[in-house]
């Protein structure tokens, strides 16, 4: 499979587990599943989700055939353990249309995920981490990579509140004007923006 899942983003998960993939993210998991099939599934190591298509699970299935075969002979109870965690504990999900997803409870509450979730992208499937979790306890690269994203959103969401009072007044103006009445235009003010507290404590 050629297409794979590459770069990272901050997403909201609603209260009853939903989230809508990023564009790119979406765009990868229909190509590598045109049918929009996918699993969700506990990490390995790490305290979060993992989430992949069914050419992942074939791969997953040849090595663990493969380990067994290694351990002919020997104590096969960690080769069953591994077998029940990789197959067992895994929901199977389908990609809507417009990229939401969801994670079922019980994927929800193995991996403690909150209302906001930081996904990262590795290769052939993607990782899905409580926000909350990374930015207090999570590995410092992940850290870094939460704390950009959120300074990013920040600026976007301050940009975004210039502009809208200018729109909002335009659409005031169009509503206040009747017929036969002259509209003296008044140019429109620069709203003051206070500091966001959650900048300051990012900056």
């Amino acid at each position: 499979m050629d297409e794979l899942f590459i770069g990272s983003a901050i997403c909201e998960v609603t209260s009853g587990g939903e989230i809508v993939l990023p564009r790119a993210f979406h765009d990868a998991a229909r190509l590598r599943s045109p049918e929009g099939r996918l699993f969700i599934a506990l990490h390995e190591e790490s305290r979060c989700l993992v989430v992949y298509d069914r050419s992942v699970v074939s791969q997953q299935m040849w090595d663990n055939d493969h380990r067994r075969t290694a351990l002919i002979g020997s104590n096969l109870e960690a080769h069953y353990t591994r077998l029940r965690r990789t197959f067992g504990f895994v929901e199977q999900v389908t990609l809507a249309p417009d990229g939401m997803m969801l994670l079922g409870p019980l994927m929800r509450e193995r991996g403690r995920i909150g209302g906001n979730a930081l996904i990262v992208a590795t290769g052939h499937q993607f990782e899905i981490w409580d926000l909350d979790f990374v930015l207090a306890r999570g590995p410092s690269d992940l850290i870094t990579l939460a704390t950009l994203h959120l300074k990013i959103q920040l600026a976007n969401e301050e940009n975004h509140g210039h502009a809208l009072p200018s729109a909002q007044s335009h659409r005031r103006v169009r509503r206040d004007r009747q017929p036969g009445l002259p509209v003296q235009p008044v140019p429109a003010l620069r709203p003051r923006h206070d500091p966001v507290d959650g900048a300051a404590r990012l900056g």
